[in-house]
């Protein structure tokens, strides 16, 4: 007899994505101070400028290729891009600026055409539905808490095995049931995790990322993909704290446990798992190039920038800079919150970009077990 209840992942993808009711696909998403949520963007136009700066460090480090592309991927209303190309627009990157090409993945239609107004002073912009529509180019993938929102499915230990979290629909109910693994993938990643846990310890499983790497790698030539997200790594991620799973949703800045609670009017968030995500982007052939969080990342792609400050304490616009500067880099808040992986692929001869100079203690953080 079929199995009437849906993975999470369907769920999931069903409640962000579906044309008509989904939280993003619709546009019902909000984010900023009069939204659901707050993101890196929302601070103000720093983290673009920390972006342009590294974006200018890679470029140098690839040789000053011409064309230089930058792909975006889940670029919301365009704020982010903007803010990068309007710092790229400084006469100190006047080389780089002029060989740019900024390309936004974008699946919406809504969307797009929202970045589209916002960026329409800018002629070296295009956008792309997926990534196969991409293409081949020199330069970096970037997205900014993008990998959160990819679906998850949801494995919970039962003390003696792994079994899957499943939804139950009855009319306009949802609920929880626990059903053996039937996704040999599913059971390739159960059989990856301890057995010492706590019964009803939850684990997230994200299926769709090596697809996503894979997509991306055929595509570029030589380049970089940055991750900026939130997450666990190594033995953190079986810590008793997270016992209960991270899947979080968020409205009005308020966060809710429950996912299946009113779904297609909030945010559903899981964190992601970086030492999984590193692990396959090595299958892959990717280079790690630094793995730091927002803390010691920032103060690496801004610390020239930093010392210019000098002279300039007083000015306006450099005490906005660093009253943003704060809240992004602060231990308690965004700056241990939110980290960041490189994944180089042909880059040869390169010494380590500025941004990850600082890593704490990096790549070894992913796994312990890992010699790099």
């Amino acid at each position: 007899m079929p199995d009437p209840s849906l993975c999470f992942a369907t769920f999931m993808q069903r409640a962000l994505y579906d044309p008509k009711h989904g939280y993003y696909a619709s546009g019902r998403v909000r984010i900023g101070k009069e939204g659901d949520f707050y993101t890196n963007v929302s601070v103000g136009p720093i983290y673009g400028k920390t972006l342009a700066l590294l974006f200018q460090d890679l470029w140098e480090k690839l040789g000053k290729p011409k064309p230089f592309s930058i792909i975006e991927q889940g670029a919301h209303d365009g704020r982010l891009a903007l803010d990068i190309l309007e710092a790229l627009q400084a006469e100190e990157y006047e080389e780089l600026f002029a060989c740019t090409q900024y390309v936004i993945v974008e699946p919406f239609l809504f969307h797009e055409q929202r970045q589209k107004e916002r960026l329409k002073a800018f002629k070296n912009i295009s956008w792309a539905r997926e990534l196969a529509q991409l293409p081949r180019f020199i330069g970096v993938h970037f997205s900014n808490e993008l990998l959160d929102a990819f679906p998850v499915h949801i494995l919970t230990w039962s003390g003696k095995e792994w079994l899957e979290k499943r939804v139950r629909q009855e009319k306009q109910c949802f609920s929880w049931v626990n059903t053996p693994i039937k996704k040999k993938k599913l059971h390739a990643v159960a059989a990856t995790l301890p057995t010492d846990l706590s019964p009803g310890f939850l684990w997230e499983a994200r299926l769709n990322i090596a697809p996503w790497l894979d997509a991306i790698a055929q595509r570029m030539e030589r380049g970089m993909i940055l991750i900026a997200d939130y997450g666990y790594f190594g033995e953190h991620r079986f810590a008793p704290y997270r016992a209960e799973g991270s899947i979080a949703c968020y409205h009005n800045h308020r966060r809710y446990n429950d996912p299946l609670e009113k779904p297609g009017s909030r945010d559903i968030s899981a964190h992601v798992d970086f030492t999984a995500l590193a692990n396959t982007a090595r299958e892959q052939d990717f280079e790690l190039l630094g793995f730091s969080d927002q803390h010691h990342f920032m103060i690496g792609a801004l610390e020239q920038w930093l010392h210019r400050l000098d002279g300039h304490l007083q000015n306006a616009s450099t005490q906005a800079y660093l009253r943003q500067l704060k809240t992004l880099l602060h231990p308690e808040t965004m700056g241990r919150q939110f980290h960041f992986l490189g994944l180089g692929k042909a880059i040869e001869n390169r010494p380590p970009l500025g941004c990850f100079r600082y890593e704490r203690p990096g790549i070894r953080q992913l796994n312990p077990h890992i010699s790099y």
